[in-house]
């Protein structure tokens, strides 16, 4: 009695781990594509917040002052108009919570026209950042200085990893009218959404 051994050929085992492969792709997909969309975003809104702040210090390497400190002819500040935030990025603040001012779309709650056409009078000019910047936004940074050659761009985070990360270690103050931004961010500020990733 002759007795043949038939395996598998290569034809079918490539078929069969295709197949595996598709639904393991479909399973990675299917856990929480969301949170890779929060990601996603967090990434262009850290890459938004790290473009502002090389225009700031380019700008300041340029001119030799930070775009808020830009004097007019009669020796007023030419960022300020009737704004009442901006003044405050010349406050001295060695400490926390440092004064904050929103930079966000003309369209977004918390706008701020006024530092708006500061940016755009002063990096825009110099061509430091691009006139759509503004409109390409998908989130609210925070500008924050506390002295002449300081400056601290912050996001906030959307995706659960990057809200725990370290590096997410500042909290705003307020997310409807936001003017402060501490050194310190709670369980309480990540659950509500208050905590910021800082670069300087």
């Amino acid at each position: 009695m002759n007795r043949i051994n038939r395996g598998f050929t290569l034809m079918e085992l490539l078929i069969v781990i295709g197949v595996l492969g598709i639904l393991a792709a479909g399973l990675l997909a299917a856990i929480d594509p969301f949170e890779q969309l929060k990601k996603a975003r967090d990434t262009n809104n850290r890459s938004a917040a790290i473009e502002f702040l090389g225009s700031s210090q380019r700008y300041y390497a340029t001119h030799g002052y930070l775009p808020w400190y830009k004097e007019t002819v009669s020796g007023t500040f030419d960022c300020d108009g009737t704004d009442t935030q901006i003044p405050l990025l010349r406050t001295a603040d060695s400490t926390t919570p440092w004064s904050a001012v929103p930079v966000n779309k003309p369209t977004a709650t918390a706008h701020n026209a006024q530092m708006k056409t500061c940016v755009d009078d002063t990096l825009g000019v110099d061509g430091e950042i691009k006139s759509t910047f503004f409109d390409g936004l998908a989130t609210t940074l925070y500008v924050v200085s506390g002295g002449t050659t300081k400056v601290k761009v912050c996001f906030p985070p959307e995706g659960k990893s990057n809200i725990s990360d370290g590096q997410t270690s500042y909290s705003i103050d307020d997310l409807a009218a936001p003017t402060a931004v501490s050194s310190a961010c709670s369980d309480a500020d990540r659950l509500l959404g208050k905590c910021l990733q800082c670069f300087e």
